[in-house]
């Protein structure tokens, strides 16, 4: 999907004023590119807070939706449930592709189950984190994921341990995952450094992460690879999907190395074991 700047710009204002509370002036739209941000905020399933967002612009002149558009949000707020962060990200259910770091993790979470001082709070932000390092990598939807956790560390970051959490992110190699989703909220939904503990540098590189995740169609749920049997036995796939999978997990592998490439073989695996007999 094609998002031009000026769409781009509303979309994030319109969720930043839902999710948090900071509006900022939108520009007028036409009525074609209102259509596209409604479809923009369901892809993301961020429908809720994009809807929130647009209550906060009811007097502003350049908020000219038509009457349809009004149904069409209402129709898929309907539709869709708004999960909360407890139901989305559980601490007991994360996982990393990489095997060894895998084991870390779940070394971490049966570690922190008897620490007689554990910190629910943190667990919470690491599954956060951990998910949306998932969402990130393998191509899925991960706005929803930045959203959250913003909210979360807004709402709760107060009883967050973060020398705790950076032991587990620097254990599991997720620093640079962990600051590049910090420095997400920084770019497009104002928070400071400062609400920020485990970000320490400014990526120069997030502008074009936040495009990339706007834009990228992610109705090809994470660029699923298919692989089928023909008849003459050979295994066929689609190159170009293929291609697009690893293009998409190594762009991030200078965040996580050894998870990105986990994620191809992981994605590789997965497609072989769903070939069609």
């Amino acid at each position: 999907m094609i998002v031009y700047e000026i769409e781009k710009s509303n979309f994030i204002t319109i969720l930043r004023s839902g999710a948090f509370d900071d509006s900022r002036p939108i520009g007028m739209l036409s009525d074609f590119k209102w259509k596209k941000l409604i479809e923009l905020a369901r892809m993301h399933d961020v429908i809720h807070f994009f809807a929130q967002g647009l209550e906060h612009y009811y007097y502003d002149d350049n908020l000219n939706l038509s009457e349809e558009h009004i149904a069409e949000i209402k129709s898929l707020m309907q539709q869709t449930p708004l999960h909360t962060i407890p139901e989305l990200y559980d601490f007991d259910k994360v996982h990393l592709h990489d095997t060894k770091l895998e084991g870390k993790l779940q070394g971490i979470v049966s570690q922190e189950h008897k620490d007689m001082e554990k910190s629910y709070e943190t667990m919470q932000l690491a599954a956060i984190i951990i998910e949306n390092v998932n969402n990130i990598l393998s191509g899925r939807s991960f706005l929803r994921g930045i959203v959250d956790l913003g909210r979360y560390l807004r709402l709760d970051g107060n009883r967050v341990d973060f020398v705790k959490l950076e032991k587990w992110l620097q254990q599991t190699k997720m620093t640079n995952m962990a600051q590049l989703q910090g420095n997400l909220l920084i770019e497009a939904f104002g928070f400071t450094a400062e609400e920020l503990p485990f970000v320490n540098h400014h990526d120069h590189r997030v502008g074009q992460v936040l495009e990339n995740a706007i834009t990228t169609n992610v109705t090809r749920e994470g660029e699923k690879w298919e692989f089928r049997q023909s008849k003459s036995g050979f295994i066929v796939s689609s190159p170009q999907q293929a291609i697009r999978s690893i293009r998409h997990s190594l762009r991030y592998r200078r965040y996580a190395r050894k998870e990105a490439y986990a994620t191809i073989y992981k994605g590789f695996l997965k497609g072989l074991s769903e070939i069609e007999e």
